[in-house]
């Protein structure tokens, strides 16, 4: 085996995994969550209603010269290749074993999270890239005892709050590890507590737009990510599955194995080694197990973690032990990389005849999300006498906009939950304008859909994916209903589930 574990062949897996990722990139249309975060882009601002605003900067960034949706994403894929080399570099410096590193930067690129999801810009690609820095650079403090490293980790801290929340979760991860070893030392200097002013420093934008905004986008996502009043195990064994998905189901058991393990060994002595990866990884997916019994954890909430994962996986299969554990991790990558290749492939080229099986299950198919946008922007750009759009989502009214080019103004009616463009300030009145209604027969328009017109006064559009409809759109041309005169501030108290009044929302493309 590790004659193929050397720094040549996990070069190129890397290069084929990223010139797999970058045709996927370029041929998939546009998650709606995707077009959401692309219209962020389009308006810089310090905090957005969902999340903090890094994956609008990659995005901006990255569409400084086309808004394709290669260049939407392009930022993952080059993430990918850049945690490979602080994987590598990082497996090196622990372990000095040259097939130990190789194994856990292709074991790394051939996740499901990373060969399919890190094509799909969310605010997960900025929070693992900068997550996956930080244990770098707390590695070098701990270790090499380069006291510079605390405050490359406190800006990579902050680097990552301003992705995503859930990047506070750093902070008890590595200091269970301080707690546990000898590193506790440091605790006894400035450097640990100034490098954490650093990371807050540079959070401070959030702070502010928050404050100026009653504090909504973190009172939305602790009921987001922490709702739920009652205790289900079933919720627990969603999220598990969901693991096993993104991660390949023996590699995320042999997670589970090695970390128990490491506990077993605890009374006879720790290799700081591999509690360092335990507490880099572990913390963070046990957290989301622990929410799940009042709320299912997303399978992408605890992304971050699969990093360190990959190494303490790697280790406990390859470092001095038996043949059979070897063979377990060829196991876990084969079975890896197959998952992930069906989840590419058939995203691509719908290998999967799911229809033939069960309707339902092909209804279900989460890569429907990449197909019939841009068939819609072209239905809706016939209209050309309007200029204007109410849809029934911000998904949805995002999506009307990337795929029309601009040439619709969307809106989002008082529908669902709040949104980013609830935030926006409209740039053109719309009463008294004619403009079209968009919505698709399964989003909540308000009993016997009062909130949009009647169904018979409009078409309906069908979106195809290899001849087999995937979705349907009710599309109503009349006069849009007043927006409101005067814009108040939102606040934490406003409901964020649903809100039924038929009225405008704001503007937002420019």
């Amino acid at each position: 085996m590790e004659k193929w574990l050397t720094q040549r062949y996990a070069i190129l897996v890397v290069v084929v995994a990223t010139l797999w990722r970058l045709h996927l990139a370029a041929a998939l249309q546009l998650h709606p969550d995707e077009a959401y975060y692309w219209l962020w882009s389009r308006q810089l601002e310090l905090g957005y209603f969902d999340h903090p605003p890094m994956v609008a900067y990659f995005i901006w960034l990255s569409t400084l010269f086309s808004k394709s949706e290669l260049w939407v994403r392009l930022s993952g894929p080059l993430a990918v290749v850049l945690m490979s080399g602080v994987l590598w570099r990082l497996a090196l410096q622990i372990y000095k074993s040259v097939p130990l590193a190789a194994g856990s930067v292709i074991l790394f690129n051939v996740l499901p999270l990373t060969l399919l999801g890190m094509i799909v810009i969310t605010p997960d690609i900025p929070v693992l890239l900068f997550w996956s820095l930080s244990v770098y650079f707390f590695w070098q403090v701990i270790q090499r005892h380069k006291t510079w490293a605390w405050y490359a980790l406190g800006v990579s801290f902050g680097m990552a709050l301003l992705s995503k929340y859930t990047a506070i979760l750093m902070l008890p991860s590595f200091l269970v590890y301080l707690l546990l070893t000898e590193d506790r030392r440091w605790l006894k200097t400035v450097h640990p507590y100034l490098a954490l002013l650093l990371g807050l420093a540079c959070f401070l934008p959030v702070l502010i737009w928050n404050s100026d905004h009653d504090w909504i986008s973190f009172t939305f996502q602790s009921r987001n990510g922490l709702g739920g009043d009652k205790f289900e195990l079933a919720q627990v064994a969603e999220y598990i599955a969901g693991q096993m998905l993104i991660s390949g189901p023996i590699t995320w058991l042999l997670g589970v194995v090695a970390t128990a393990a490491v506990w077993r060994r605890s009374e006879g002595g720790v290799r700081k080694e591999t509690l360092f990866l335990v507490c880099a990884a572990m913390p963070v997916i046990l957290f989301f197990t622990l929410s799940s019994f009042r709320k299912t954890a997303n399978p992408n909430w605890p992304a971050m973690a699969y990093f360190a994962f990959s190494l303490l996986v790697t280790h406990f299969c390859l470092q001095g032990y038996s043949k059979w554990r070897r063979s377990l991790w060829s196991v876990a990558v084969a079975s890896s990389l197959a998952l992930s290749l069906v989840a590419t492939l058939h995203a691509r080229f719908s290998i999967l005849p799911l229809a033939k099986y069960s309707q339902a299950m092909a209804d279900a198919d989460f890569t429907n999300w990449f197909y019939g946008w841009r068939e819609l922007g072209a239905e809706l750009k016939q209209h050309s006498d309007y200029r204007y759009a109410i849809s029934a989502s911000h998904q949805l009214g995002a999506q009307i906009i990337y795929y029309t080019d601009g040439s619709l103004f969307a809106h989002t009616a008082k529908l669902s939950r709040l949104s980013q463009f609830d935030m926006w300030n409209a740039s053109q009145t719309t009463n008294g304008k004619d403009g079209l209604f968009v919505w698709s027969p399964a989003d909540n328009v308000g009993p016997e859909g009062r909130d949009f017109p009647p169904r018979t006064q409009a078409q309906t559009f069908s979106a195809y994916r290899e001849g087999r409809v995937v979705r349907r759109y009710i599309i109503f041309a009349g006069n849009l209903p007043e927006a409101p005169t005067d814009t108040q501030p939102l606040n934490a108290d406003q409901s964020l589930v649903q809100r039924s009044e038929p009225q405008v929302e704001r503007s937002v493309m420019r």
